[in-house]
Order: structure tokens, then C-alpha cells, then sequence
């Protein structure tokens, strides 16, 4: 229906709307708590449940009873199913007309993308926002990849082409059998500024094959900023049992970066008592899960993404939105990528004579 939903308090509630879906229209908005699905109660019903209930063919409807955030009434909101594209590329803060900003420093052309997974609209996505940062004189990107746990291979593999000019992005070794691979092309590919790829031990599979082509000593288009990536590094495939509706899930190859290292796989190192899998950040930045530092951080990111009806038609509920500086305060990860960028970009034009 086009809604973004969190039960992280207990309640479910509504985050952010998607624009151009039914539930952008529908009266729904941000902080919105519903009550129930279809007169099913939420109390006791799971994030994944109220999903799989609230979604469902094009063309049906589902009914949400909803509690708004600046009243005390109880609504039945009934909104017809559609085909649902949710956006992967993101900015670092929303406009009150639901654009994205993607030029962080602008006193500096420094500019910032954010993408949350990769389907087929992630390239030509990127590509439109790589074309208006480029155009309006772009020195410096920082590539978000945090919290990225994957999506298709050809769409990360489309990703990494961007900046690489030419060769090997990533290859599917199986134990038997012929590889096959990825590669970049000269044509379409994109200047080269300094480029910084923030990654956390929830970037996978896909964001690590991004991260792990432009980290790769064979090209060293990127500089890695953050936490040791996840550690999925496998092709996985699922195999239904017949009768009892069971499935069986096994690894049938694995990924192996430009100069020909494999991206290792976290559950087979810990076996070995190791801990060098995923991709490593050349400069490493923690922030731990659970605490109050993490919890700061994102808050300032979801106040700075979220859309509500303030955003398309200015009615009542103010939005607070945060600025570049409480930002940056607030995310060490962004901060030192941020600082790291610009060391890069002095030495470019040190090099350069300028």
C-alpha cells in the first residue's frame, strides 16, 4: 500500500509514507498507530505478521483501524492494493516537498547517496542522481551502504560498473562446474572523484560485492569507512521436498572480488575461530547496536526521512528535520567519511597543481 511500519516500541505505527502509492492519499500518516488489520487486533502480532497481512494482491483492499497522533479518534482507513516500487536511492534529508537532498556540502560539491537495497530500479536511479550531482559541479561522493542486506546481483554489479572503467567486478565460483562472471565497461563510466562507501555489520551480499569491487587493490577506486561488513559472500538456493512442504537451502557458489580473493563467509570463519570475513573498513568506526549513541543516530536519520502530510499539502503536524551539523554530530561513521573525503579531495588537487 505504500507505508513504511515499525513495531521497535511494541506498537505499530506507521513511519513514513511512500509518495504516489494508495497510502499516500488514503489519510494515513507518520506516527499513526494501527490499531488493527482487517479487525484483526495488533497487541500481539509480530512485525513480519502485520506485513503479511496489510499486503496482498493489486486491486484488494485492507482495512487498517488506525489511532492518530494528534487525536485521540479511532479511524477505519480502507485502501485498494497496488503494485508497490519502493525507492532505494535516498538522500541525507527530505524537503518539505518530498525531494531528496543529495548534495551534503554544498560549500565543498560533496555529494551523498544512500541505498538501501538493490532491485532493478537501483541503477538507473543512481544514474539519474549521479547526472544532477555531476551537474552541478560534484567533487566528492560518499556512498551509504549501511544496513544494506543485499537485493540482485546484477544491480549491484550495475552499481560498481559506474565507477570502475573496465574489468572484473565480481565472479560466482560454484565447487563444480563453470563461474560466471560480472564486468565493467568502459562506456557510461563516471569521472573520478574521490569516492567514500560507508558500510556496518548489516551492509550483505550485494553491498559487500559493491564495496568489495571499488575497495579492490586491483581498481582502489574506493575508500571503506565503517564496521566489517556482514559476511554473506555465497550464491544460496532453495530446493522444495515433496509432501510435507519442506525446503532445503544450500550454498552453490561463492563470490569471489577483482584480484581473485573470496568474499569470506562469517559462519564459516567463526567455526575456525576467525573473524576476517566480509569486507574490512580501511578506517574503522563503531557504533554498537543498542545503545544510546546508535539510538540518537537513528533518530536524526528517520526525522530526516520521513514524509508525512506536512510534506505534500502543509496541514497541521510539524516535522522536525535536523541540520547538516547535528547530522554529522549525531553519526560518527558520517563524520570521519566525511572528514576522509576531503583529505582525499586535497590530495587530488595537490596532484592536480590546483
Amino acid at each position: 500500500i505504500g507505508v513504511q511500519i515499525s513495531k521497535a516500541t511494541g506498537i505499530l505505527k506507521v513511519v513514513s509514507l511512500i509518495p504516489n502509492t494508495p497510502a499516500y492519499s488514503s489519510g494515513l500518516d507518520a506516527d499513526d498507530v494501527i490499531l488493527a488489520v482487517d479487525g484483526e487486533t495488533t497487541d500481539n502480532m509480530t512485525i513480519y505478521c502485520a506485513v503479511s497481512k496489510i499486503t496482498g494482491p493489486k486491486g484488494t483492499k485492507v482495512t487498517l483501524t488506525v489511532k492518530h497522533d494528534d487525536s485521540d479518534e479511532v479511524e477505519d482507513i480502507t485502501i485498494r492494493r497496488d503494485n508497490i516500487i519502493v525507492p532505494t536511492i535516498r538522500g541525507w534529508q527530505r524537503t518539505r516537498e518530498a525531494k531528496w537532498r543529495y548534495m551534503i556540502e554544498p560549500a565543498n560539491d560533496i555529494g551523498y547517496i544512500r541505498i538501501t537495497n538493490f532491485t532493478e530500479t537501483t541503477a538507473p536511479d543512481m544514474k539519474k542522481r549521479l547526472k544532477g550531482l555531476e551537474g552541478g559541479g560534484l567533487n566528492g561522493l560518499i556512498i551509504d551502504l549501511r544496513d544494506n542486506t543485499g537485493g540482485y546481483l546484477s544491480a549491484a554489479a550495475a552499481v560498481a560498473d559506474m565507477f570502475i572503467t573496465e574489468g572484473l567486478i565480481v565472479k560466482s565460483q560454484p565447487r563444480w562446474g563453470i563461474s560466471t562472471w560480472e564486468a565493467a565497461h568502459k562506456k557510461g563510466t563516471h569521472p573520478g572523484y574521490p569516492l567514500v562507501v560507508l558500510i556496518n555489520e548489516r551492509s550483505a551480499s550485494a553491498s559487500e560485492i559493491v564495496a568489495g569491487a571499488l575497495h579492490d587493490p586491483k581498481y582502489k577506486r574506493a575508500t571503506i569507512v565503517g564496521q566489517r561488513s556482514y559476511g554473506k559472500g555465497s550464491v544460496q538456493t532453495i530446493t522444495q521436498f515433496p509432501g510435507d512442504g519442506s525446503q532445503f537451502r544450500y550454498t552453490m557458489a561463492y563470490y569471489h572480488l577483482p584480484s581473485d580473493q573470496r568474499v569470506k563467509n562469517r559462519y564459516v570463519m567463526q567455526k575456525k575461530g576467525r573473524k576476517d570475513w566480509g569486507i574490512a573498513p580501511d578506517v574503522q568506526v563503531n557504533v554498537k547496536p543498542r545503545t544510546e549513541e546508535y539510538r540518537k543516530m537513528i533518530e536524526v536519520q528517520a526525522a530526516n526521512e520521513v514524509l508525512t502530510k506536512t510534506d505534500r499539502n502543509g496541514v497541521s503536524k510539524s516535522v522536525k528535520r535536523y541540520s547538516l551539523a547535528e547530522t554529522i554530530e549525531s553519526d560518527p561513521q558520517l563524520a570521519v567519511g566525511l572528514l576522509v573525503l576531503k583529505s582525499k579531495m586535497i590530495q587530488v588537487r595537490a596532484n592536480s597543481g590546483l
